[in-house]
C-alpha cells in the first residue's frame, strides 16, 4: 500500500487525517517489535527477519503485514489485515479463527497443518510446500489456491476457487461433487483417475501425466483441455472445450460427432483411426506422428479454420 506519510512533509495537514489515527512505517514498526498494543490503525509494516516472535492483541493493519522468515509461531485473535499477509517461511502451526485478510495470504513453507474454520481470503491462498492434509468445509478463495507439492489428499464439500486451483504433484485421488473452480484448474502427476459429473472449470483443465482413462458427461471447460500423456480412450458427447483440446500421445482411437474446438486441436502420436463428419476446429489441427491419418483421408465435411499439420 502507497505510504502517504512518505510523500507529505507534513501527515498532520493531511486531509482525512488530521487526528493521526495512523502508525506509519518505522513508527509502527518499533511499537510492534517491543510488544505493545498499537491504539492506532496502521496502513502498512514490514516486518521481514525481524527477531519479533508475537504481535500484540487487537492489531488491524490496512495494508499489507509483512511476517517473512520471522520466528512468529501464532497470530492474535481479532487480527485484522486490510492488504496481504505474507507468513512464508515461519514456524507457524495454526491461524486464528475468523481471520479476515483482504489481500492474499502466504502460508508457502510454513510447517501449518490446518486452516480455521470461517477463514476468508480475498485474494489468492498459497499453501505450496506445507505439510497440510484438509481444508475447512465450505472454503471460499476469492483468487488462486496453490496447493502444489502439498500433503493433501482430498478437498472438502463445496469448495469455490474464484481463480485457479493447483493441484499438480499432490497424492490427490478424487475431486469432490459441486467442485466450483472460475479459473484454471491443475491436475497435472496427480493420481487422479476420475472427474466428478456435471464439472465446470470456466479456465483450462490440466489433466496432462495422469491415469485418468474417461471424462464425465457434459464436461465444460472454459479454457484449454490439456490431456497429454493420459490413458484417455474416448471422449463423452456433448463435450464443450473454448481454447485448445490436447490429446498427444494417448491412446485415443476416435472423437465424438459433433465435437467443436475452438482453438488448437493436437493430434499428435495418437492411434485414431478416423476423424468424425462434421468436426468443426478453429484454429489448428495437428496430426503429426498419427500413421493412421493422412491429409488425403480426412472427411469432406471437415472445418479447419486454420493449418492442418501432417
Amino acid at each position: 500500500m502507497l505510504n502517504i506519510y512518505k510523500f507529505h512533509s507534513n501527515p498532520d495537514e493531511l486531509i482525512g487525517y488530521t487526528d493521526r489515527n495512523f502508525y506509519f512505517g518505522d513508527e509502527a514498526k518499533e511499537l510492534i517489535l517491543q510488544g505493545k498494543e498499537v491504539t492506532k490503525n496502521v496502513v502498512g509494516t514490514n516486518l521481514n527477519d525481524t527477531p519479533i516472535t508475537a504481535l500484540p492483541d487487537n492489531l488491524t493493519v490496512h495494508g499489507t503485514l509483512n511476517l517473512k522468515r520471522t520466528q512468529i509461531t501464532a497470530l492474535p485473535d481479532n487480527l485484522k489485515v486490510g492488504g496481504d499477509l505474507n507468513l512464508t517461511d515461519t514456524p507457524i502451526t495454526a491461524l486464528p479463527d475468523n481471520l479476515t485478510v483482504h489481500g492474499n495470504l502466504n502460508l508457502n513453507d510454513t510447517p501449518i497443518t490446518a486452516l480455521p474454520d470461517n477463514l476468508t481470503v480475498q485474494g489468492y491462498l498459497d499453501l505450496n510446500g506445507t505439510p497440510i492434509t484438509a481444508l475447512p468445509d465450505n472454503l471460499t478463495v476469492h483468487g488462486d489456491l496453490y496447493l502444489d507439492g502439498t500433503a493433501i489428499t482430498a478437498l472438502p464439500d463445496n469448495l469455490t476457487v474464484h481463480g485457479t486451483l493447483d493441484l499438480n504433484g499432490t497424492a490427490i485421488t478424487a475431486l469432490p461433487d459441486n467442485l466450483t473452480v472460475h479459473g484454471t484448474l491443475y491436475l497435472s502427476g496427480t493420481a487422479i483417475t476420475a472427474l466428478p459429473d456435471n464439472l465446470t472449470v470456466h479456465g483450462t483443465l490440466d489433466l496432462s501425466g495422469t491415469k485418468i482413462t474417461s471424462l464425465p458427461d457434459n464436461l465444460k471447460v472454459g479454457g484449454d483441455l490439456n490431456l497429454d500423456g493420459t490413458a484417455i480412450t474416448a471422449l463423452p458427447d456433448n463435450l464443450t472445450v473454448q481454447w485448445d483440446l490436447n490429446l498427444t500421445d494417448t491412446p485415443i482411437r476416435s472423437l465424438p460427432d459433433n465435437l467443436t474446438v475452438h482453438e488448437d486441436l493436437y493430434l499428435n502420436g495418437t492411434p485414431i483411426t478416423a476423424l468424425p463428419d462434421n468436426l468443426k476446429v478453429s484454429g489448428h489441427l495437428w496430426i503429426n506422428s498419427t500413421p493412421n491419418l493422412d491429409t488425403n483421408n480426412l472427411p469432406s465435411s471437415l472445418v479447419v479454420n486454420g493449418e492442418i499439420y501432417k
